[in-house]
C-alpha cells in the first residue's frame, strides 16, 4: 500500500492529508501503518509515554483511509492527533496527550458524550421497560461497552421461557439490539493514554454508567420492579 506513508510525530503546525507527506520519512519518529486488504484491517505503533503501543482497527475501507486521513499538528510542532471518514463516520486513529490528567479530563469529557449518544437512543423507547442493561467488555485489545433494553413484554415471555427469576436478569435472554456510542473513538482514547489500557477503560465505564443512570431512568417508563444492571461480560 505504497499511498499510506508515515507521519511524523513532528511537522510544522498544520492540517495534513497523506499527500502532503514526504515518502522519505524518519520511521523512529514517527506513526507508520501496515495495512491488510484481504482483511481490510489497519495495524500501526503509537507512542504512549516512553514507550510504543499496538493498535488494530478492522473493516477499514482503503480508499475511505488514504483519501480523507487528516493529521492536525499544534503550534509547537507535535502531532495532536489523526483522524479520517471511515464508512461516512470520524474515527479517531490517535490523540496525543499532554500528560495523565490531561488524559482523564479528555476521557471524561468523551464518557459524558459517548454517554449522552446512548441516553437519547433509549429515550426513543415508548415500551414498558422492565431492566436497562449495561454490558461492557475489556481484554486490552478489545473493548466494548452498551446498553440492552428489556421491556415488560419482552421479560414475561423470558419468565415463561426459562421459569427463572434469575434469568430475568440476563441481558442475553432479550431480543434487544444493542444501544451502543462510538465504541470505537473510546477504544483510540484510552489506549492512546498512559497506564494499562483496561484500567483507563474502566475509568470511562464508571462514568458513563453513573451518567445514563442519573439521566436516563427518568426519561423511560419504568416497571414497579424496574431493574438497573451494569455488568462486564466475557
Amino acid at each position: 500500500m505504497s499511498e499510506l506513508h508515515d507521519i511524523p510525530l513532528i511537522c510544522k503546525a498544520g492540517t495534513y492529508s497523506l499527500a502532503g507527506f514526504s515518502k522519505d520519512i524518519d520511521c523512529d519518529n514517527a506513526i507508520s501503518f501496515d495495512y491488510d486488504a484481504q482483511y481490510q484491517m489497519l495495524t500501526y505503533d503509537i507512542p504512549v509515554g516512553k514507550d510504543w503501543r499496538g493498535m488494530t482497527l478492522y473493516n477499514v475501507p482503503e480508499d475511505d483511509l488514504i483519501r480523507t486521513l487528516r493529521a492536525v499538528y499544534g503550534k509547537d510542532g507535535a502531532l495532536q492527533n489523526i483522524t479520517a471518514i471511515l464508512g461516512g463516520h470520524e474515527t479517531l486513529l490517535y490523540i496525543r496527550y499532554e500528560n495523565e490528567e490531561h488524559a482523564r479530563q479528555e476521557i471524561r469529557r468523551f464518557a459524558i458524550q459517548n454517554a449522552d449518544a446512548i441516553i437519547e437512543q433509549i429515550r426513543q423507547c415508548t415500551d414498558v421497560v422492565a431492566r436497562l442493561f449495561i454490558e461492557y467488555y475489556c481484554d486490552s485489545d478489545n473493548m466494548d461497552y452498551h446498553a440492552v433494553i428489556g421491556t415488560a413484554d419482552q421479560m414475561e415471555a423470558v419468565r415463561q421461557k426459562y421459569r427463572d427469576e434469575d434469568s430475568c436478569n440476563c441481558a442475553g435472554n432479550y431480543p434487544s439490539e444493542n444501544i451502543e456510542g462510538d465504541n470505537k473513538r473510546l477504544i483510540t482514547m484510552v489506549r492512546c493514554a498512559m497506564g494499562h489500557p483496561c484500567e483507563n477503560f474502566q475509568y470511562a465505564v464508571e462514568i458513563m454508567s453513573k451518567h445514563i443512570e442519573e439521566h436516563a431512568l427518568s426519561a423511560i417508563n419504568r416497571t414497579a420492579d424496574f431493574k438497573y444492571i451494569c455488568a462486564e461480560y466475557d
